[in-house]
């Protein structure tokens, strides 16, 4: 019998702030409501290289990792799940649902200008080949995300912190009382 695991899936394109977002989340259900809890980027778990000619973004390696990291977290206790990730399709969410039994998966999709996103990247990213790549790849997230519409919500984060960003998210998914 699986028992429901709600799980918050952090999407947006890339520099949006999803990484920064799940980390201020993680503190306040840690140190304001001392909720088990686990956070897992796909990013970094997916982080491979070189990534196979079919998938160029490592999406295979960075799921069968969830499955394999969920399993431990949820052995030592962790109630609910974070994970910060571009999400560009349901074929991906089904996928989170495979690696995460029970998973009730609550979407939360971060936004922000363009202006203010580029802003972000060009003050992270080192090189010049990788600034490009992410500024063209932001653009097209944001884009096609708006589009999709595979959210639950749509939170701004332009002009917000961190923190005041995990609050509202943590509000909306209703997570703690």
């Amino acid at each position: 019998m699986n028992t429901q695991v709600p799980v918050l899936n952090i999407i947006g394109p890339v520099g949006i702030g999803k990484s920064s977002t799940a980390n201020a989340i993680s503190e306040v259900l840690e140190y304001d409501h001392a909720h088990l809890h686990a956070v897992v980027d796909l990013d970094h778990v997916r982080r491979g290289f070189p990534p196979p000619e079919d998938d160029p973004f490592n999406k295979e390696l960075g799921f069968q990792n969830l499955a394999s990291v969920w399993s431990n977290y949820r052995s030592f206790g962790a109630k609910c799940l974070i994970i910060p990730s571009v999400m560009e399709s349901n074929e991906d969410l089904n996928k989170i649902r495979r690696a995460v039994p029970g998973a009730d998966i609550f979407i939360v999709r971060l936004v922000a200008s363009l202006d203010v996103n580029h802003a972000r990247i060009r003050g992270r990213e080192k090189s010049i080949d990788s600034l490009n790549w992410h500024l063209q790849r932001s653009t097209q997230l944001a884009e096609e995300l708006a589009v999709k519409k595979l959210e639950h919500v749509v939170v701004d984060t332009e002009n917000k912190s961190p923190n005041e960003i995990a609050l509202e998210i943590i509000r909306k998914w209703g997570i703690v009382g």
